[in-house]
């Protein structure tokens, strides 16, 4: 009998995805059979100019040379508590 698991994961870095279940039990054989979601398809290049994103912030006075800007937020998201 074929017992079949379906979860939703996102695929981390390296390609690596994690599936957890009380129902996998160490030394048991799977074979596993990967489905992308089409809908999820990452943006390219192309995708990303026609969004709208880039240049968007031309405008604000506030942000001035955007690399330092992008460098203080990430200083700010690494001090932030988790």
């Amino acid at each position: 009998m074929i017992t079949a698991l379906k979860q939703k994961v996102t695929v981390k870095s390296g390609g690596l995805i994690c599936l957890r279940s009380n129902r996998l039990k160490p030394g048991t054989r799977a074979e596993v059979i990967v489905l992308i979601d089409p809908a999820e398809k990452p943006m390219t290049g192309s995708d990303l100019l026609k969004s709208g994103l880039v240049g968007m912030c031309t405008e604000r006075k506030d942000i001035g040379d955007s690399l330092e800007f992008a460098r203080g937020l990430r200083k700010k998201a690494e001090k932030r508590s988790r």
